[in-house]
This record gives C-alpha cells, structure tokens and sequence, in this order.
C-alpha cells in the first residue's frame, strides 16, 4: 500500500474528531494531584504522588519541573567489535542498556521521580515535587543529588561489570512545561514539551563528561551564572564538593546515600538472578522477523525471543515545535496545541503503520521513530526496503503538510527527515511489564536520528549505509550530498515508480555523465553528528 491523499485526509479528520481542542482540559499538576489523592487514596504511595500517570489524551497538565537527561556517552563504543556490528557486540549493547534502564529506574523511584523515556543511549527523568513555584530550588537539589547518585551507580557497574563501562554527561534545566501522554495502556507515551526538556537535552549531548546545569536551575540553587552564560559546568573532580557545600545539608547527603546504596543492591540482585535463570548475556536470543514489521508486538519479545534483522530506521522530527508550545504556554493556547500535537502523531503513526507497514518504536517528544522493512521469512531485501523507506518519508511529509493545512496555528513548523539502514536488533528491556522499554538500537538508528538533525524543516537525509543500500534512482535523487528538499508523496510516485534509472542493466555501457557514484565513504559511528 502507498500513501493516499484522501486516505490521509479522511484519517486527520477522524484524528481531530477523537480529541477536539474544545474536549481538552488544561489543568495544573497539584489540581492533578488533588484529584488523583481523592481518587486512589491510600492507594497513590510516595512514588505515585510525585508522577504523572497514564494522563488521558484529553488532559494537559502544566508542570513547573526540573529535567533531567543523562547521556551515555560511549554507548557508540559498546554497539561495535573491531568498528563492525555483529551479533555478540548487540548482545553487549543491550545488556548494557538494560543494566543501566534498570538502575536508573531503581534511583528514579528512591528519589520519587518520574521516568519519561529512555531512548538508546539517553534517560529523561523529571521532578515534580515538592511542586509549586516557591519550591524550585528544592526540585533543582533532588536533580542534582539524583544526577550525582546515578553518576556514581554508573562507576559502580562499570567497576564490577567491564562491559557497563562509560562516562556519563548530564544535563539540567527548570521550568514551565506541559504534560500529555498518547499512548496506549501497553505501551505508554508520557511526553513533556516546552523548552526545559529540550534544553536538558541539549546540556546532556556532546563527549564531555559532567553535570550541567542551565542557568535558572543554577539561579535556582542560589548561584549567580553570567548573563550571558549557556550552562553552568560542574566537572567531575569538583561534583561531589560542590554538592556537599552548595547543595546538600547533612541530611541529605545520607538520605542520597541510602537511596544509592538501596538502588545499586537492587540492580546487583537482578544481574544475579538473570546470570543464574539464563546464563547472563545468553540470554538475548535473536531471530529474523519476516516483513512487514507493523504486527511486532514488544510484549512478545523480551530479550529471549528478541528481534535482530537488516532494516530501515526513520526519524521525523517537527521542526520548530519547542518555540511553538512555548508560545501556546505564553499565550493560552495550550489546549490547541496539544489538539494539534495528538493529530500530528498519530496521523504520522498511522502513515508508517498502515500505508507502509512499518512499526513505530516509540514518540520522543514531538518526533517519530519508525522501522520498515521488506523480504521474506529469511533476509530482508534491502533495495525494496529502501524504496519503501524513503515512500514512508515522502508519505510522512505529505501527511505533515496535510496537517498544516487542516490544522490551525502551526504554519511555520516543518518535518525534518533522516533514514538509514543496517542490522538492527529489537526487543523490551529493563523493568518488567508496562515498565519495560521498547528499544531499537544501532548504528543504523543513531545515524538516522543525527541525519534527522542536520536536517531543516524540509529536508529528508540518508544515511551512508541507506545510500549504499539504495536503487541507483534513489541515490541520483539524493546525489552524494545524500539528502534531498521537499520529497512528497508525488516527488516519490515520479521517483520510485517512474523515473528511469541509468543503472539498469541493459547490455550497455552506463553514461558516465550521469553516473553519480561517490568514493568509497569511511566507516560510520553511530551519532557522528556533523
């Protein structure tokens, strides 16, 4: 099945008809809390009334929180043998997320967090209580005792597990935000949009090891950072003083210390009993998924019975959107651009799903991460895959510009597009049950997502592995820049259906003038951003 202009307009319309913006209800996280209290009562314990859970898609809650992303910085280093993927090195890399979900899960719960997403090698985590404007600095201490406790935990698995070694960089940032989630019961999709997040995001990225701290969550512990400073730098010699005399009194220094040790024995427990149940790393066992991939369901497929195939992995990110919800924070506008977000991702779901039988992994934030994949019960066929993977981005961008015409208010954001293709392995890792985590990992997913980066409003992007995978028309399209503007639904029908290639096999000689072949490109690293 190919994308559909009517099919895609009729969706959208449906999409709106489920949450209209008039159906929304913007309330504030204690009213939020307020009411969970009367529901649950002495159900909701200490956990639980620091979260947001399962809010329904006609809530939008406003937090003033404080973010917190930590990144793994050489989770590119555990993904390859000898600059190679094989099936060992996957087995490594996993191994090493679930150990790493599963204690930042432990500590999230100590502190009385909430888990957001942990996406490959990236963990988001917010602090909501105790809530109230009055109260940031407070929110900023608990981050930062957090961010210093899972630091250490790190140290500690790296200590007694080699494999779990890496350098850890965090990044902090306060603020307004609003809450959503549009998942269903199985697979939940808590997100928070607005600056806080995506500055977080931002401090945590790069190879520097360290905390970060943005400017106001630093105002907020009582520093005075320049005006025009980014971040405020708290490197790894200088953490734990400055911890001990700008942040934590004696209390809760102990208290972080408890809930470290608390967490850190828990996570030992569970390497134990999953080295006796199954053997250790023998337990990721991978197997070939014949396409399409839309009917992959993650709950079936714990690390036993995980997913390892040639595939193509897509991310489309609206572009501009943090500038967008914070001005409907600014404005009022809130319900509307919440209306508007829950229609964007599901029509952009329901394009990889149902016009292009790929499998959404997960939303992160207002971005979509997708796999496709064409062949038979035994391989994967990769210049079909790679036909169907840049149709799926040319039906992601029409359905997107469909969006902007039926949509009010979202005129200036744009869809930025990166693919690129490579064995990818797919399963659940980390707590089990709904707490699991859906993970794609590889090289090919990393390169797609830095693709996606270096990509504006209007532009799609392959990856090396994607070029090279590619039918000779597609890469002429792409040329060896390998990344092409405005590529809709009608530029991919003349494209991939139409346009002849001058690579085709017909007993002659190919033009060399038309002949775009580029020299052989050195090898990728996962997150190689330009």
């Amino acid at each position: 099945m190919a994308w559909s202009e009517d099919r895609a307009r009729k969706r959208i319309s449906d999409f709106k008809a489920s949450v209209p913006e008039g159906d929304i209800k913007v309330e504030d996280f204690r009213s939020f809390l307020t009411e969970a209290r009367v529901q649950k009562g002495a159900a909701l314990d200490a956990s639980a009334r620091a979260a947001l859970i399962d809010i329904p898609q006609n809530r939008a809650i406003t937090t003033n929180a404080v973010h917190v992303y930590a990144n793994l910085i050489d989770f590119n280093d555990v993904l390859v043998d000898a600059g190679r993927e094989t099936e060992a090195s996957h087995r490594r890399a996993l191994e090493f997320l679930h150990a790493h979900y599963r204690g930042c899960d432990e500590l999230i719960d100590e502190f009385e967090m909430q888990r957001v997403d942990f996406h490959g090698s990236r963990l988001h985590a917010v602090v909501l209580a105790p809530d109230g404007a009055e109260n940031e600095g407070e929110r900023v201490r608990v981050a930062v005792t957090f961010a210093a406790a899972f630091r250490e935990m790190v140290e500690r698995l790296g200590e007694d597990h080699p494999n779990f070694q890496t350098r850890v960089c965090i990044g902090i940032d306060s603020g307004p935000a609003v809450a959503i989630d549009s998942g269903r019961s199985d697979e939940r999709e808590p997100l928070f949009v607005g600056s806080p997040a995506n500055h977080a995001a931002k401090l945590a990225d790069g190879d520097q090891e360290g905390l970060n701290l943005s400017p106001r969550a630093a105002a907020a512990m009582g520093q005075n950072p320049s005006p025009l400073a980014k971040s405020v730098m708290i490197t790894e010699d200088a953490e734990y003083g400055y911890l001990r005399d700008n942040v934590m009194t004696a209390n809760v220094q102990r208290s972080g210390n408890e809930r470290l040790e608390k967490a850190y024995t828990a996570v030992l427990e569970s390497l134990d009993a999953r080295k006796n149940d199954d053997g250790g790393e023998a337990v990721f066992r991978f197997h070939h998924k014949e396409p399409p991939l839309k009917d992959v369901i993650y709950a079936d497929h714990p690390p036993s019975n995980a997913i390892r195939m040639d595939l193509a992995s897509i991310f489309a990110d609206v572009d501009n959107f943090t500038a967008y919800i914070d001005n409907a924070i600014a404005t009022g506008q809130i319900a509307q651009a919440v209306a508007n977000l829950h229609v964007i991702r599901a029509e952009l779901g329901a394009v990889l799903r149902d016009d292009f039988g790929g499998r959404k992994v997960r939303y992160i934030g207002d971005c979509i991460h997708g796999l496709v994949a064409e062949g038979n019960r035994v391989e994967t066929d990769q210049m079909a895959t790679m036909k169907t993977a840049v149709g799926a981005a040319a039906g992601l961008r029409s359905s997107f510009d469909l969006c902007r015409d039926m949509l009010p208010g979202i005129d200036n954001l744009g869809l930025a597009i990166g693919i690129d293709y490579g064995t990818t392995p797919i399963c659940r890792l980390g707590m089990r049950g709904e707490a699991s985590v859906r993970v794609a990992a590889s090289r090919a997913t990393c390169v797609s997502e830095a693709e996606q980066r270096d990509c504006s409003g209007i532009e799609t992007a392959l990856g090396e592995s994607a070029y090279q995978a590619s039918p000779a028309n597609i890469r002429e399209a792409f040329s060896v820049q390998r990344k092409i503007q405005n590529l809709d639904a009608n530029t991919a029908e003349i494209l991939l259906g139409m346009m002849p290639s001058p690579y085709i096999n017909t007993g002659a000689e190919p033009d060399p003038m038309r002949a775009h072949e580029p020299d052989a490109a050195p090898p990728m690293r996962a997150h190689d951003y330009r």
